[in-house]
């Protein structure tokens, strides 16, 4: 008989999000759901922590609070003051809207996963799907994640990584181990001018140019395959490179 988890669902979405509503529904097969969340949208806040000022924290029910504060922030606070241990499991989503390709290296959701990795969790995963309001969906997203996370719970992989998983709207059952695909130079700039002629600058989203690897996340999910990719902690790069000047 497997032992009651201790689990830390975040997000960066706030912790109003039909997303994380959904997960903490799905995951409660698994064991006690702590949620501790931003108290609002902290999208693409990487894994940025806050330094320059003190957290407040405000309790909306039992194992339920919300932080002012980044995805990131939730999880160290949880981690090491609101749990009364680290948990064993430590899950952000469902983010409304994928993570894949450079979005890894802005992804809030992403970020909380990967300071659940820091912290030592034995499981640490973000989970992602398209931006949508339609419940169904997003339960169904959050099926899927839960289904896979306890097959994963059974085979850890090594420490200091985590998985982030993407589940296509049309998904149609079939997993594929992918790795991230090829970052694209961020967006574009759109220029513009208020009411009283300033200017502003507004960074958008840029279109994929290119039909994805099939081995890639983006690949996966064309295909409507659920994307999990295996990522680390570790930065620096494997092996030797030396450039020839030096």
């Amino acid at each position: 008989m497997r032992l009651m988890l201790e689990i830390l669902l975040s997000n960066d979405d706030g912790i109003d999000s039909p997303g994380l509503a959904a997960l903490e529904q799905a995951l409660g097969v698994l064991g006690r759901v702590w949620v501790v969340a931003p108290d609002g949208e902290r999208s693409a806040s990487s894994r940025s922590i806050t330094l320059d000022r003190p957290l407040r924290v405000r309790q909306h029910a039992p194992r339920r609070f919300a932080v002012d504060g980044t995805p990131a922030d939730c999880v160290l606070l949880a981690c090491r003051s609101l749990l009364p241990q680290v948990p064993q499991l430590v899950v952000a989503g469902v983010n409304l809207g994928y993570n894949i390709g450079e979005d890894l290296d802005y992804s809030g959701t992403v970020g909380a996963a990967a300071e659940g990795a820091q912290q030592r969790a034995r499981l640490a995963v973000a989970v992602s799907t398209v931006s949508s309001a339609d419940q169904q969906l997003l339960l169904r997203a959050a099926g899927f994640a839960a289904s896979l996370i306890g097959k994963l719970l059974e085979h850890l992989p090594p420490e200091r990584t985590y998985l982030n998983i993407n589940v296509p709207p049309d998904s149609n059952g079939q997993i594929r181990w992918t790795r991230q695909g090829n970052p694209l130079p961020r967006g574009t700039v759109i220029i513009g001018s208020d009411p009283r002629g300033k200017k502003y600058y507004w960074i958008a989203e840029r279109p994929d140019e290119k039909e994805p690897p099939p081995e890639t996340d983006r690949g996966a999910l064309a295909r409507g395959n659920i994307s999990v990719s295996l990522l680390t902690l570790a930065r620096d790069f494997p092996g030797r490179w030396q450039a020839p000047a030096l």
